[in-house]
């Protein structure tokens, strides 16, 4: 999940602003080795651009360039340090290359700039789940994230949360979690494998 996917922003020349929506028509239809070569063309012309930039990190993110993506978003950064988005998007990098710290301090950086970004709180509760062990930190990071999202993807937040709660033994939480993300997204077998372990972990808690 990525922050600031919106169409690139563009800027003065009509050269540039051909690459620009060149690059965006790329990116989103997932050719992201084009939108790279497009956004490179457009910051040749637009040095100064951060958006430019912003996309280009989104696009080597997707090549699973992150060393790449990395130094793209630091000079979007450099260029704009007040985007909660950018540290967001380059929290996620690093922890494509499990930089658990640097992830951490920008995930922490996205929401004292902007609290409302829920994308960095589900990123956050993420990093403490799997590589803290953190289940208590992360369910209120991935609470944070439920009351600020509203997107299509949210029963992946519900789905995660439902697991937190499974790992802390909280059955009947981990049930209706489970349970909204069927509900937001019926075609998801894994939280119906999940539902039924829960529902079979709560009822063996019971009748000990």
């Amino acid at each position: 999940m990525l922050v600031c996917t919106s169409n690139v922003p563009c800027f003065s020349q009509t050269n540039a602003e051909f690459l620009c929506n060149s690059a965006s028509n790329n990116f989103f239809a997932g050719n992201y080795s084009a939108a790279v070569t497009n956004l490179t063309a457009e910051i040749g012309l637009n040095p100064g651009d951060y958006n430019a930039y912003l996309h280009r990190g989104m696009s080597k993110f997707w090549l699973h360039d992150y060393a790449g993506s990395i130094a793209d978003y630091n000079k979007a950064i450099q260029l704009n340090s007040k985007c909660g988005g950018f540290y967001c998007n380059r929290g996620q990098s690093k922890f494509a290359l499990n930089d658990m710290a640097g992830a951490l301090a920008d995930y922490n950086k996205a929401i004292e700039l902007d609290p409302n970004i829920a994308i960095a709180y589900f990123n956050r509760g993420q990093l403490k789940y799997y590589a803290d062990k953190n289940f208590t930190g992360a369910i209120a990071d991935y609470t944070k994230a439920i009351e600020l999202h509203t997107d299509a993807q949210e029963d992946d937040i519900f789905f995660a949360r439902a697991n937190a709660k499974m790992q802390l033994k909280d059955f009947a939480g981990a049930i209706a979690d489970f349970t909204k993300t069927i509900e937001l997204n019926p075609n998801h077998d894994l939280a119906r494998t999940n539902l039924v372990v829960a529902q079979k972990s709560l009822h063996a808690s019971e009748i000990k």
